[in-house]
């Protein structure tokens, strides 16, 4: 990985500030949520309040993520121009993994909203109104384009200098 990047003049060159790059890209999509679903039903002060935090929270959330995109590219994530032939078998195996990874975790997830999804009409617990469903769809849109990357940035080691 190469740990000499530079993002928003900001050196990511340890494995601690990949996590909480990581840790803020969720953060920021869960406090952009929020902040937004609250700025729904808000009026003057309160809803300038949500909507400006909402919008910074929102410049976190994109920033981490065209900066998980920028460490991982060299693993040929989707979207990469380049051929296969070009990562080497540590590459391959790292990318391979993290795809692993983060199908079981959607898996899980899925599995899980399912089964509570069916629980939750019989048992009358709570479920998302209509209005808040966008938002999560775009949240679980998100979590399964950025888990693969967020996976490798996590787990990748420091480079030895």
């Amino acid at each position: 990985m190469d740990t000499g990047t530079k993002i928003l003049w900001i050196r990511i060159d340890s494995q601690s500030k990949r996590r909480w790059m990581v840790v803020a890209l969720y953060i920021g999509y869960v406090v952009t949520y929020a902040l937004a679903a609250d700025a729904r039903i808000s009026s003057g002060f309160r809803f300038l309040c949500d909507f400006a935090g909402s919008a910074v929270a929102g410049l976190i959330l994109g920033g981490c993520w065209l900066a998980l995109v920028k460490l991982t590219r060299e693993y040929g994530f989707p979207g990469d121009s380049r051929l296969e032939t070009s990562r080497d078998e540590r590459q391959n195996y790292v990318r391979y993994q993290a795809f692993v990874r983060a199908y079981r975790a959607i898996t899980i997830l899925l599995c899980g909203a399912g089964i509570y999804y069916v629980v939750a009409q019989q048992a009358d617990f709570w479920l998302p109104h209509p209005p808040y469903s966008k938002p999560l769809l775009f949240g679980l849109i998100l979590l399964i384009l950025t888990l693969p990357s967020a996976f490798t940035a996590w787990v990748e080691p420091d480079e030895i200098a």
